[in-house]
């Protein structure tokens, strides 16, 4: 084990190399005096578990170092060995990391530790230093060389001194720190194994910086700090553990480098939080491009890679299925797309879309193949040639050759006979006038419409909607169809619909003007007149009452030849005699006249009519009005033209009065009543009882 030279520690004096305060114990200290300690021995790169005892050790020793100068890779190179990563028995219990005996604010633990006492080792049990946390123990490991000894202050002035870590370790063996000739070496060598001199820089300069856009996930955060600046940055400061953010998605606003490393800027819902070692996340692909590649491959390289709902590692990407679901498949190709790990592409099966797989897993063909075939018999016109061409095959097939470009025949009728798609899309096999051309593809066609029914109506209209509408030889876009002229010429004209057509586009209408068959239109450009179902002679007596959002016409309305008289509202409370009934698909319509003057026609929504009286004769009866409540006192029977308010039968309750006359109207029956020889008026039948 290693010993020091402290002012506080007894000599032990039977040693042939004067030692002072044994410090490390058990077999691990007669191991690091031979030099066979394990962890020496195996110095590879570190471990995630060695690297986190350097992560919490470093903060400690950086902090002593900037203090008093002792370079922190000594400190945890020494730290390393004498605690054998902290896993020693002193360094569990006592958080002594450097096996420093003695008492620390009273704190003690006693351990049993190896001495080299008259050139042998002896166990021995010994009072060691108990510290509440690493750092304490730092700090008096780094005081103990500052102060040197009670004897000799400046024992260990030259390691405090040192600015190279290699002068630093070797001057400690020869101020008789260790009586391990190969403790400078075993210093060193753990020094450049794990790195530790990057520790010795406490300060590190931004090499490069710049924006940058992108998305990341923390996903190793363990043993990383976010910070205000790129970590060692001076001026830095803690902002939280990287902890904090396991696992979730960021915004990186900025990238720097230093010379430990690289270091992003970033953001979490939308706030800037600070910056974290790019180690620490996975940091997302940007697409350079993703464009439409229709084309045709198979999956023959399906193992180690997988489909994914995106290229792979762009952000937002889901793994859908390893790519061996679809060994030797063959693929529809729909989408390419390129990021710095390579090309992707989009593809589908049975027209479904799967996903997105390496390119590398693919054997690309150059040619397509045929999907599916069949035999047609359609019209149609080529409306859409530019960018299109015509082939001896369709389109990307193995041997098809060009025969014209499209535009050679734009706005020709052609006739289809077959139709085949493949990878690119479905093609027709068109000819001209009984002339086979070629191959075309299906979007630079315009197929004529067949009508599903073409049947005789008699209909009158008028032409109102014209916009955008044309009159033509056959409903539009059947075969054969030819331009007559521009709608405008019918407008607000009344016509005769001698036929209706209807195609998969909508409904066409064929139409006289002045008996002479003019052509056909489509449906939506007619005001279609309604029939009238009857007109009949009525003699009804009204008062006009309802009359928002109605009108007075010549004729019940929408019928044909109807036209506008006034609005309803000139005659609103005006008394009226109906004297004829009409009826429409609409609605039912009345023709009244006020004041013996024919007026017009009004929907009967618009009236409040008169009950009739279907007789009225004298009668000699008594009846006890015993159902007053709800009833009136009327003039003449209720609703009947000229009646008015008397009053309410209440005022009557439960008296016997005599009834002189019966009349019953539409509504219902109803008694004129007297009292005492005087006449009252009329009430409702219903509100008698005991009549006699």
């Amino acid at each position: 084990m290693i010993n020091k030279k402290w002012m506080k520690i007894v000599m032990i004096p039977t040693l042939v190399v004067p030692m002072y305060g044994v410090t490390t114990l058990g077999s691990q200290l007669q191991d690091s005096l031979t030099g066979k300690n394990s962890f020496v021995k195996d110095v590879e790169a570190a471990t995630t578990e060695q690297q986190t005892f350097i992560n919490k050790l470093a903060p400690a020793a950086q902090a002593s170092q900037e203090k008093y100068k002792l370079l922190s890779s000594i400190t945890l190179a020494q730290g390393i060995l004498e605690s054998n990563w902290g896993k020693s028995g002193l360094a569990t219990k006592g958080n002594n990391l450097f096996g420093i005996k003695g008492k620390y604010n009273n704190q003690s633990v006693i351990m049993q530790t190896s001495e080299y006492v008259n050139g042998q080792w002896i166990k021995v049990d010994a009072e060691f230093r108990k510290y509440p946390s690493w750092n304490e123990s730092v700090t008096d490991h780094t005081l103990l060389l500052v102060n040197g000894t009670s004897w000799n202050r400046d024992l260990y002035k030259k390691v405090v001194n040192a600015t190279d870590y290699k002068v630093a370790a070797n001057e400690l063996q020869k101020a008789g720190y260790a009586t391990d000739p190969n403790y400078a070496s075993s210093l060193i060598r753990v020094i450049e194994t794990y790195d530790l001199a990057k520790y010795d820089v406490l300060y590190d300069k931004i090499l490069t910086q710049k924006t940058t856009s992108g998305k990341a996930t923390v996903t190793s955060p363990t043993g990383n700090g976010v910070w205000t600046l790129p970590y060692k940055v001076k001026g830095v400061k803690s902002v939280s553990q990287a902890s904090v953010y396991a696992n979730k998605d960021i915004d990186l606003v900025s990238v720097a480098t230093t010379k430990r490393g690289t270091y992003y800027q970033f953001k979490y819902n939308g706030k800037v939080v600070g910056w974290v070692d790019g180690k620490a996340l996975t940091i997302y692909d940007n697409v350079n491009y993703d464009k439409v590649n229709v084309g045709r491959a198979k999956i023959t390289s399906p193992v180690s890679n997988g489909i994914w709902s995106k290229p792979y590692n762009v952000y937002g990407r889901e793994f859908v299925t390893n790519a061996t679901t679809y060994a030797q498949k063959e693929i529809k190709l729909l989408r390419e797309a390129q990021t710095v790990k390579g090309t992707y592409y989009q593809f589908s099966i049975n027209n479904k879309t799967i996903g997105w797989i390496d390119k590398r897993a693919l054997t690309i063909y150059p040619y397509d193949s045929i999907v599916s075939s069949k035999n047609l018999n359609l019209d149609g016109q080529i409306t859409n040639p530019t960018g299109n061409g015509i082939w001896t095959k369709a389109y990307k097939l193995e041997g098809t050759t060009s025969v014209a470009q499209a535009t050679k025949y734009a706005n020709k009728d052609v006739k289809i006979s077959q139709q085949i798609e493949t990878q690119h899309g479905i093609y027709y096999n068109i000819s001209i006038e009984g002339k086979a051309i070629g191959w075309l593809d299906k979007k630079a066609i315009t197929l004529y419409d067949k009508a599903e029914y073409n049947k005789t109506v008699a209909l009158a209209a008028v032409v109102r909607n014209v916009k955008g509408n044309a009159i033509w030889t056959q409903p539009y876009r059947i075969s054969g169809t030819k331009l007559i002229g521009p709608a405008e010429t019918y407008l607000n004209k009344e016509v005769e619909i001698i036929r209706e057509a209807k195609t998969p586009r909508g409904n066409y209408y064929q139409f006289k003007s002045s008996g002479k068959v003019i052509g056909w239109l489509d449906a939506k450009a007619f005001e279609i007149y309604d029939n009238i179902n009857y007109n009949k002679a009525v003699n009804l007596d009204a008062v006009v009452e309802n009359v928002t959002g109605n009108t007075i016409w010549t004729a019940p309305y929408k019928s044909k030849g109807v036209k506008l008289v006034t609005s309803a509202k000139t005659y609103k409370g005006k008394s009226a005699k109906i004297t004829r009934e009409a009826q429409t698909s609409r609605g039912t319509y009345y023709e009244f006249s006020v004041n013996g003057k024919v007026i017009g026609w009004l929907d009967k929504k618009a009236f409040d009519v008169y009950d009739s009286i279907e007789y009225n004769k004298v009668i000699n009866k008594t009846g006890l009005l015993s159902n007053a409540p709800g009833n009136g006192i009327w003039t003449e029977p209720y609703r009947v033209i000229g009646t008015k308010n008397v009053g309410q039968a209440t005022a009557y309750t439960n008296k016997t009065v005599q009834l002189v006359r019966e009349a019953k109207t539409t509504r219902a029956t109803y008694y004129q009543i007297s009292l005492n020889g005087k006449i009252i008026g009329w009430v409702d039948k219903r509100a008698f009882t005991n009549i006699k």
